[in-house]
């Protein structure tokens, strides 16, 4: 992707270096098509470069969505889904059943699972 912006770069220097020839040259209409090239190559010179950074965030949240640890959460299927807290069931407490907090960093459903 940097080839592209490097090129279109190339391509803007160039445009420039035309420009400044083209003083020598009198046709109104060369000077204005070479005007409007200028104008359309930093156009697309700025959106590719806002294309790059929206790849590289995109690339980044698909990093952090797959290399998350946590289990699948049961609402948005993220692995975002972890353990918050623990503590004795409050009816099965006395019979060993703990209740624990579980929630989503992506979503945030949260639910409460009783365990043995």
């Amino acid at each position: 992707m940097t080839d592209i912006i490097s090129t279109v770069s190339t391509a803007v220097t160039l445009a420039l270096r035309l420009k400044d020839i083209s003083k020598n040259i009198e046709n109104a209409e060369f000077k204005n098509i070479l005007a409007d090239l200028s104008l359309e190559l930093s156009e697309v010179k700025l959106k590719l470069a806002d294309l790059l950074s929206e790849n590289a965030e995109l690339k980044e949240k698909i990093h952090t969505i797959t290399s998350a640890t946590g289990t699948l959460c049961p609402s948005c299927n993220n692995r975002t889904y972890k353990l918050i807290s623990s503590e004795p069931d409050p009816v099965f407490g006395d019979l060993g059943a703990n209740s624990r907090l579980y929630k989503c960093s992506s979503c945030n459903f949260s639910e409460t699972v009783m365990s043995q």
